[in-house]
């Protein structure tokens, strides 16, 4: 295995401060307005596939698809500045109607897909930030009793709006307001918070991720199943790759869901070098079977981030994807956060995953114009972000909550060593545990191990009945699901690895059939949603086995 020169920034202590700097950014790089418009690609473009049909544009057809979506957004009221909300898809009516509404001077309001569990919520909850944000369209084919739109707001048909047409429209040179992109927090289905960006700090997120990658011309080609409702799927695949200039491959989410073979497959397939996937995806990833004569090889970069990166996934994961070529050396482990943008450091390119202290994993140096600072030392500390990426403020269903001061607390925390970050977890899910913290993650990651590929998800949290120890639910596969008493051993395997392990015993494992466990819009489990079921009605009939 080879060993690339690591790209760092520059590390200062402060009084008892670390700050890891990122490179300074370059004096000039596109505006988000040339980004949209491509006029300059040639023989590049968007291929989108639902799974049945395939569909390939170049970007100047994209561009052409584009400027119409934008005509007809602008004869339907959008003006600079104007809040355009939209779902976002992996489909391209989905991509016209993000890339229109900036080519409009539009501000993009991406509002996440209802949930299954919380129909009756998701309108209370949203519908009063889009309301005192004044977001007056509302971009869907949805029935509008759905859908989350405020009083005296307009619904436009998507399909409508971005339907091809024979006319060739002029290419609208509005500049973009302040505001581009309005993306919810991935706990948003709780209390929703709308991250500002403004149309600077999303380019130089995007600049930033281009030169973090290396992401060149007539080399690259993005292949992701991310859902671009999500920041990591719109601005680190997409957005990334059309301002690269670079073939993008979209592909529905749905298609990893129910099959995880699908995205080693495309990526052979479509000849990528460049994806992304957070842990978990990794993890099943490796626990299915693929096809014989599947090429990996062209991998340069392969993003891992979102959620706790566990060590034991990533040599998992290469134990089955290394004989088919994939490098090492590819997989690219990450932070960030919405409040960033989307990016916040990176692992070196062409390094490979690197273990450290304690057996976590490394997440690199700041991108390009970031800055974090933690507490000097090993000890988990508060992380804080701040830089050209950081965001402006919250929407609110109050109002605008400006980010304010010189840094953003980002609730996480970790250490820093040898100038790279480790990110250890949320600090709202940790106990004290014989003066050292323990987190959440923690526990998840030894019943991972536990279970290996029978685990498909599993939440640990703060028990409501006693806040110093952990309780956990384990989504498992439909295999054990049908085999309560396989169940009931791996519940009591993990109990005791936990406790042998991490020093805690968990005061309850729930074993839970696949599809209970609730989770963010980007796939996350939500701990905090976990502990309402846990205080209140429970699972019911979807419970396996208890031990208590």
């Amino acid at each position: 295995m080879t060993t690339a020169p690591s790209r760092r920034g520059d590390t200062q202590t402060e009084d008892a401060d670390t700050i890891l700097r990122g490179p300074s950014s370059p004096s000039a790089y596109p505006s988000l307005e040339e980004i949209v418009r491509p006029y300059d690609a040639k023989g590049y473009g968007l291929t989108v596939s639902d799974g049945s049909s395939t569909i390939r544009l170049s970007y100047p057809d994209l561009m052409a698809r584009t400027a119409a979506t934008a005509v007809r957004l602008r004869e339907a009221g959008v003006t600079p500045g104007t809040y355009v909300a939209c779902t976002v898809s992996n489909d391209l009516s989905s991509v016209l109607t993000a890339l229109g509404t900036w080519m409009a001077g539009g501000c993009l309001v991406s509002v996440p897909p209802m949930s299954r569990d919380a129909q009756g919520l998701y309108a209370a909850r949203f519908t009063p930030v889009l309301a005192r944000m004044g977001c007056d369209l509302y971009v869907s084919d949805t029935d509008a009793g759905q859908l989350p739109i405020p009083p005296g707001a307009r619904l436009l048909s998507q399909s409508a709006l971005t339907a091809p047409t024979e006319d060739r429209h002029a290419v609208p040179q509005l500049a973009i307001q302040d505001a581009a992109l309005v993306q919810f927090t991935s706990g948003s289905m709780g209390t929703p918070k709308g991250v500002v960006i403004s149309r600077e700090q999303l380019a130089s997120q995007i600049q930033a991720g281009i030169a973090g990658m290396e992401l060149e011309y007539g080399r690259d080609r993005i292949v992701s199943w991310l859902p671009l409702y999500h920041d990591m799927g719109l601005i680190a695949m997409f957005l990334y790759g059309l301002a690269a200039r670079i073939d993008v491959v979209l592909m529905p989410p749905a298609s990893f869901a129910t099959q995880p073979a699908s995205w080693l497959t495309t990526l052979s397939h479509e000849r990528a070098t460049i994806s992304a996937a957070p842990n978990f995806a990794y993890r099943l990833a490796a626990a299915v079977p693929y096809e014989e004569g599947l090429d990996l090889s062209r991998m340069r970069a392969s993003l891992s981030g979102g959620e706790r990166i566990h060590w034991q996934t990533l040599l998992d994961f290469h134990r089955t994807a290394g004989p088919l070529g994939f490098p090492w050396e590819a997989i690219q482990p990450s932070y960030g956060l919405a409040e960033g943008v989307v990016g916040t450091t990176s692992n070196p390119l062409g390094r490979g995953p690197v273990i450290g202290p304690g057996g976590h994993v490394s997440l690199g140096v700041p991108l390009s114009g970031i800055q974090l600072r933690l507490r000097t030392g090993l000890e988990p500390t508060a992380i804080h972000l701040a830089g050209e990426s950081r965001f402006s403020g919250y929407q609110t269903a109050d109002g605008f909550v400006p980010s304010g001061g010189d840094w953003h607390d980002t609730s996480d925390a970790g250490f820093t060593h040898d100038g790279e970050l480790f990110v250890l977890g949320r600090r709202n899910e940790v106990i004290s545990l014989a003066g050292h913290n323990v987190f959440a993650e923690d526990a998840e990651a030894v019943a991972q191990n536990v279970g290996g590929r029978q685990v498909r998800a599993c939440a640990a949290f703060r028990d409501p009945a006693d806040k110093d120890r952990f309780a956990m639910f384990v989504e498992v596969d439909r295999t054990l699901a049908r085999a309560p008493d396989s169940a009931a051993d791996l519940a009591r395997g993990i109990r005791s690895s936990v406790s042998h392990t991490i020093g805690t015993r968990l005061t309850s494992v729930t074993v839970v059939r696949p599809g209970s466990i609730p989770r963010t819009t980007s796939g996350k489990v939500q701990r905090s949603q976990c502990r309402d079921v846990a205080g209140n009605e429970g699972f019911g009939r979807r419970i396996i086995t208890e031990l208590r």
